[in-house]
């Protein structure tokens, strides 16, 4: 089931210099780094975990929405 909904991943930055990537959709941390700007290669492959989308609720197949 393909999900619909295309993520936004806003970025932490985090005391110790390092940067998170936060799917919007799923919540997960997609990648802590270093470098902001290499976040962009792990957002661009991320895929939500159906499981986790279950759990919390987000179902986004085109059936559900």
């Amino acid at each position: 089931m393909p999900p619909t909904a295309k993520p936004d991943f806003p970025h932490r930055h985090n005391k110790d210099g390092s940067y998170d990537s936060i799917c919007t959709v799923c919540l997960a941390t997609v990648a802590s780094l270093e470098a902001e700007e290499d976040l962009a290669r792990f957002e661009a492959t991320h895929v939500c975990n159906p499981m986790r989308l279950y759990q919390l609720g987000r179902e986004t197949s085109p059936q559900h929405v």
